[in-house]
């Protein structure tokens, strides 16, 4: 008898804690069949080794995704001519572009500003008082001043492209047309800024894209098309994916508030925290997805090439042949090797950027505000419908007992 494929998100996702069945998955089907959101069928890996695997080999491709006919995991079309949607030696090439700019030294320049912008933004929350939300304060405007000063994005826009990448990630079958015009919105949108930049090329590179288009002038060719997919991508992964995750580090700490507590006595300890609980906390409800390219065999059970499959990335942080105790939060976790931005040819370009925001940002609240808590049930806390895991709030409350419950 055939096991029975799962719709994909769970029914029991969007919440704090994953769902019990990635952990069951782990244990009794590492390679399961489930039906995403657009309807198609792939195969589902949650243990560690095995997403890895799936990550780095090359027998599994990111550049079948965007193929005529090829499955899909959200009601997006994954972009082509993209360091998302390319294999090596191509994405090899385009990430060699963009490489210097996001090296560890070169991004670690941007930590007084992040820091100085972070306490800032802290004063804000002050200035709100009791009820706050970190999410509209902190979580938001952070980022999008970040990746607007790297990409040359004009932050006064920020309201009209903040909509169309929230929309851009929407989990909701009922926003399936509105994902459409959004992401065609913002196409358009960075295609008339790509073409205002390759129009003026006298002056000195002030962003990222400035600097991309000379490189496109000196015979580093990139297309124009090119253009437009790096800056669609790295606008829209730029800000939202570390949006939610400030808000998720900030409303897990507080969900146990001794945790909160130790780290305001010791804030030595912010970068490991950092790192476990980007481990413990989820970046989506479903994984990234690749497609087989040749027959292969996992666990008994055969791949053949043409089928999607989806690691899990949220089920190998858990997993307990990788981890001690992978369900419990240990702000001092020694040798953390998560994998919340990827692995392989793929791992995230801006890891040390997000590293930076998440850490300042934390590091400002907890300085500014030691008896923070939730201004309300960590459980009554509504979450967002998007295939980056977040938050839709964060209220708090600036000092007194936290909220039952």
């Amino acid at each position: 008898m055939s096991e029975p494929v799962l719709q994909i998100p769970f029914d029991d996702a969007f919440r704090f804690d994953p769902s019990p069945t990635f952990a069951e998955l782990r244990e009794n089907r590492p390679v399961a069949r489930v039906r995403t959101l657009a309807g198609a069928e792939v195969w589902l890996v949650t243990r560690y080794d095995d997403v890895k695997l799936v990550l780095a080999d090359p027998r599994f491709s990111r550049a079948a995704v965007v193929k005529q006919g090829a499955p899909r995991v959200a009601l997006a079309k994954p972009m082509p001519n993209s360091l998302t949607t390319t294999d090596p030696p191509e994405h090899s090439r385009l990430r060699r572009l963009v490489v210097p700019t996001f090296a560890h030294r070169k991004i670690e320049q941007t930590r007084p500003w992040v820091a100085e912008l972070s306490a800032q933004l802290a004063e804000d929350v002050a200035q709100a008082g009791d009820g706050a939300d970190i999410r509209q304060l902190v979580a938001l405007p952070l980022p999008i001043q970040v990746i607007c000063q790297l990409l040359g994005v004009p932050y006064a826009d920020r309201a009209q492209f903040r909509e169309w990448t929230e929309l851009g990630y929407s989990m909701k079958m009922a926003e399936k047309d509105l994902v459409e015009d959004a992401m065609t919105n913002l196409t358009a949108y960075i295609e008339d800024l790509v073409t205002k930049k390759l129009a003026n090329t006298s002056g000195p590179a002030e962003d990222l894209l400035d600097e991309l288009v000379r490189a496109r002038e000196q015979g580093d060719r990139l297309s124009q098309e090119e253009l437009i997919a790096f800056g669609v991508n790295l606008l829209v992964a730029g800000h939202e994916t570390s949006a939610n995750q400030i808000s998720s580090c900030v409303a897990t700490l507080l969900r146990w508030p001794e945790n909160w507590a130790r780290l305001v006595e010791e804030p030595e300890l912010i970068p490991s925290a950092i790192e476990e609980l980007l481990r413990f906390n989820r970046f989506s409800e479903v994984g990234q997805l690749r497609v087989a390219i040749e027959d292969v065999e996992l666990h008994g059970v055969q791949i053949k090439a043409g089928e999607g499959v989806m690691a899990a990335l949220n089920s190998a942080n858990r997993d307990p042949r990788a981890y001690d105790a992978p369900d419990e939060l240990r702000l001092d976790r020694r040798d953390n090797k998560h994998m919340s931005f990827g692995f392989g040819p793929h791992f995230c370009l801006g890891a040390q950027l997000a590293r930076i925001e998440l850490q300042e940002s934390l590091a400002a609240l907890v300085r500014r505000f030691p008896r923070m808590s939730l201004a309300k049930p960590a459980e009554e806390l509504e979450w967002r419908r998007v295939l980056v895991s977040g938050l839709a709030e964060l209220p708090v409350n600036l000092g007194g007992p936290p909220a039952a419950g």
